[in-house]
């Protein structure tokens, strides 16, 4: 998430912290500084479009494919790969695209959530989501490999943790299918829907933030050159000078950013009981909305 000089200096200091410090703290900050920071309460104020997910649903891939679209679309040489954000900056036509996990719900329990969505009202929202059960699996990693936050924490106990795991994703999600009303436009984009049909889905991105004139060529490169397997190589390669898109440890594949990226890969780690569990608990709790289970 982009942030001000404040927000960067407090979250570099929790991450170089013990361990044990670390995972207590880090949590804490995030809540506050998503709820608190005057700087992201002015980045929330100029944008134009806000694109959300609760983490490890495809969002830095969204933002990579519809990076790469727009740069190529309007000559933007040198911008960062993830700061979606700042792209006007360089260009004045690009619209203000605002990305982040909104709510900081993966260090929430589904309590602490909140039931509104006002900071949104009368603007254009992109709400990125994915099959909790696929999503959890990839946050667990993303937890203990990438931020390094309880790392002796098995898959098992995470998916039941009352802080940020399953349930507190069923409760985001339902939560934002009450309000889904509240943005003046809203489009739904499942990861799914994203890996079955790339281009269809950069082009839905790309009319709903309102550029023009973009080729489907174009939008064939931008998918090309973001295939989730060569975000992987190039990852490897180190090619990328940002932290959020480097592996926490280069001889662990599972802490990579870019990982499999597959559908359905939580039957492959879960124990059976704990699929037939959470799949009820979609078919029970989660709003039909959504379309899941698939």
């Amino acid at each position: 998430m982009t942030s001000g000089p404040i927000d960067k200096v407090t979250m570099k200091l929790v991450a170089l912290a013990p361990q044990g410090f670390r995972s207590a703290v880090h949590p804490v900050t995030s809540r506050f500084v998503e709820r608190w920071s005057p700087y992201r309460y002015y980045l929330n104020r100029r944008a134009e479009v806000f694109m959300l997910w609760f983490p490890k649903c495809g969002g830095t891939w969204a933002k990579l494919q519809l990076h790469t679209a727009l740069t190529k679309h309007y000559g933007v040489v040198g911008a960062p790969p993830l700061e979606l954000e700042h792209l006007k900056d360089f260009e004045p036509r690009i619209p203000r695209i605002r990305p982040f996990h909104d709510d900081a719900p993966h260090w929430k329990t589904p309590e602490q959530l909140r039931e509104h969505k006002r900071r949104y009202a009368g603007r254009k929202v992109m709400l990125l989501v994915r099959d909790p059960r696929d999503a959890i699996v990839s946050l667990h990693l993303q937890v203990t490999k990438r931020w390094k936050v309880d790392p002796n924490m098995s898959l098992d106990e995470f998916i039941w943790n009352p802080r940020g795991s399953f349930h507190t994703m069923i409760r985001y999600y339902n939560i934002w299918a009450k309000n889904r009303d509240v943005p003046s436009e809203l489009m739904l984009l499942r990861y799914e829907d994203m890996r079955a049909d790339p281009h269809a889905a950069v082009r839905k991105m790309i009319d709903f933030v309102g550029v023009p004139d973009v080729t489907d060529e174009l939008i064939r490169e931008a998918v090309e050159f973001n295939q989730i397997e060569k975000l992987r190589e190039r990852e490897a390669a180190g090619q990328y000078d940002t932290r959020r898109l480097q592996p926490g440890d280069p001889n662990d594949p599972d802490s990579f950013k870019a990982r499999k990226g597959k559908v359905g890969g939580f039957r492959e780690v879960l124990r059976p009981e704990d699929v037939e569990k959470m799949t009820q608990i979609l078919r029970d709790e989660m709003d039909p909305w959504y379309g899941y289970p698939i």
